[in-house]
């Protein structure tokens, strides 16, 4: 590419010099110089630029990047699957009762099992930690996204326990098994998290650790 350039040059040293010497007039001159410049300056800041080849300590790193990740991501979907699992048996038990599969006594039993479940879930998150080893920005994306993972799972324990305390047998308002379900379904729709919205962070921990193109 370097000849490129240098005949480049050379083409522009040519055209400055014919500029000259047909156009003496200075203001033609210069009107075309400013062009030039200008033409010049945009293709410099725009042409792509050929990263420089990593050495191999710079590859070994990123390896070791990419591993690091690869271990703490298999554990964080973990979390995650259990999580789904969670919410899973969460609209089951709320679709059984309201198709009257099961009475209020048994979704209450259930609620509540699954409530001591979604607290582990919960406990064990808390206790993850970000991979020490890490690159200051790939740690700073790993403690977003198990920020959010904690956020996310206290919510859905809160509506897991709310539902659970509101199909206590022993709290009803009314014997009519249509307006108990409805009063679960409420809980259900005022307190569910909306979602747990980690796919810029993983996409850009991915990007950070790919090791194609370098």
């Amino acid at each position: 590419m370097m000849w490129l350039e240098a005949a480049g040059i050379a083409a522009v040293v040519l055209l400055l010099f014919l500029v000259r010497r047909f156009f003496p007039k200075r203001s033609v001159f210069a009107i075309f110089c400013a062009v030039l410049l200008i033409a010049g300056t945009a293709f410099y800041m725009t042409r792509e630029t050929k990263p420089e080849p990593m050495t191999a300590a710079e590859r070994a790193h990123l390896a070791e990047q990419q591993m690091i990740v690869a271990d703490w991501y298999a554990e964080y979907q973990g979390f995650i699957d259990q999580m789904d699992h969670n919410w899973q048996q969460y609209h089951r038990i709320l679709s059984d009762f309201d198709a009257d599969v099961i009475d209020l006594t048994t979704a209450h039993e259930r609620l509540t099992e699954l409530d001591e479940t979604a607290l582990a879930t919960l406990d064990h998150l808390l206790q993850m930690e970000p991979p020490l080893a890490l690159d200051d920005e790939n740690y700073d994306l790993v403690t977003t996204i198990i920020l959010k993972a904690r956020a996310y799972a206290e919510a859905q324990r809160q509506t897991i326990h709310h539902t659970a305390n509101v199909a206590d047998p022993e709290t009803q308002r009314t014997e009519i098994q249509e307006e108990q379900s409805r009063r679960l379904r409420d809980v259900m729709r005022s307190e569910a998290p909306a979602g747990l919205f980690t796919a810029k962070e993983i996409f850009a921990l991915r990007d950070n650790v790919d090791t194609k193109d370098r």
